[in-house]
């Protein structure tokens, strides 16, 4: 295997026209581009201060942190870090994967994007899949996402509109906007001191607040109000239910803490199998440096000069680096999958428990008195709710004595 190292002497900005397979960009410390196994059919081109190249198949490149890169096209996935400059792409067939990375403008993306540590704006136009963004340091718009979106700690204000579901995690400040609208459902978190001024539409008619001292649940498609002194527009507009919490409520709080955990197993998960992987590739390349350094003696009549030997110990070398890069690109794809899953199971438990606490007893009993029997229905969610102790022991035998229309002693 071999590599390709370009100076970057004169050299304002690296241009990738095309990747075929994956890519895998990742900044440095040293003032050079190097191109991990490039093939005959890899292109580069310079013209003026720009260096453009194009990857028939994956590309894996080194590059400085402070150096400006664009992307315009890449044929699967993309995994992106440590990009001290603001980055453009156009367009990624797969996923994309970005973290510590400076202002970010994406155009195109074909399955999901992964955001994590974003010093600086975060554009997307168009993404496929579902979007799971985390630490935000500018602003953030989501223009158009086909599927759920996650979004943890923005320091600016947020634009996001997505088809499928929403859950969404921060601190609304004065001088900030933010407009979130989803074809599913959108769950809010915000600290329960915020000030904000409030615009709900609900496709499902069900707006459920519990912030601070404010328990409300409205039955209505749409919906404003004031939180604490006001402040910053928070519009919400779901095709299904909007449910807005404070960050501290107890069903969220398990949730978020389980995500944290979760997450914690991925990341050492993918650095583990990284590491595993680096290692045995070490022990490979001692074990194989050992051999060669036994081979001095029988070079002559093996007809081996040490020019032949350099080059194999240049070839392991390389392939071990190699090797390594390739690792850490799918140790980085199985980090993003495991979070992937993660948040929808997040997503899914959460509204589980939502669906489970919009029981109302005192309705349950005004609605249900009149019925002369208990369904087996009705009883298995009298079961659940004493099971997960939403009612106490006398609070179910209440219930059922009403649906069977007899008068509490």
């Amino acid at each position: 295997m071999t590599q390709h190292s370009i100076p970057i002497d004169d050299i304002s900005r690296l241009v990738i026209i095309s990747t075929g397979g994956d890519l895998y960009l990742t900044g440095w410390n040293r003032d050079e581009i190097r191109i991990k196994d490039p093939s005959e059919q890899d292109s580069f081109s310079k013209e003026k201060d720009l260096l453009e190249i194009t990857f028939p198949k994956d590309g894996i490149i080194h590059l400085p942190h402070h150096l400006p890169v664009t992307i315009e096209s890449v044929g699967k996935d993309a995994v992106i870090k440590g990009i001290g400059s603001p980055l453009q792409i156009s367009s990624v067939g797969g996923d994309l994967i970005l973290s510590d990375v400076s202002p970010s403008n994406i155009k195109s993306v074909g399955g999901d994007v992964f955001a994590k540590r974003v010093q600086g704006d975060l554009v997307t136009e168009n993404v496929g899949g579902d979007c799971l963004i985390d630490n935000v340091k500018g602003q953030l718009s989501l223009q158009q996402v086909g599927g759920d979106i996650q979004i943890e700690k923005v320091a600016g204000g947020i634009e996001a509109q997505a088809g499928g579901d929403g859950q969404v995690s921060f601190s609304p400040v004065p001088w900030q906007a933010y407009s979130i609208k989803t074809g599913g459902d959108i769950s809010i978190s915000v600290p329960e001191d915020s000030n904000a001024e409030l615009s709900i539409k609900s496709g499902s008619k069900d707006i459920t607040m519990k912030l601070g001292s404010t328990d409300e649940k409205v039955s209505d498609g749409d919906f404003t109000k004031q939180i604490g002194e006001g402040g910053p527009s928070v519009m919400l507009a779901a095709g299904g239910s909007v449910f807005i919490a404070s960050d501290n409520y107890s069903w969220l709080s398990p949730f978020q803490a389980n995500a944290e955990q979760f997450e914690s197993i991925a990341v050492d998960f993918s650095a583990q199998t990284a590491e595993h992987i680096k290692n045995n590739l070490s022990h490979l390349e001692i074990t194989l440096r050992e051999s060669l350094s036994n081979l001095p003696e029988s070079m002559e009549s093996a007809g081996l000069s040490e020019e032949n030997l350099q080059q194999m110990k240049t070839r392991i070398e390389e392939s071990s680096r190699l090797a390594i890069q390739k690792a850490e690109m799918a140790a980085a794809k199985v980090q993003a999958k495991v979070e992937k899953s993660i948040a929808k199971a997040q997503r899914k438990a959460l509204k589980a428990k939502r669906k489970a606490g919009k029981f109302d007893l005192d309705q349950f009993f005004a609605s249900q008195a009149e019925k002369k029997s208990v369904s087996d229905s009705e009883r298995l969610i009298i079961l659940e709710m004493l099971q997960e102790k939403k009612i106490s022991p006398e609070e179910a035998d209440d219930l059922l004595k009403a649906l069977e229309g007899k008068k509490k002693q």
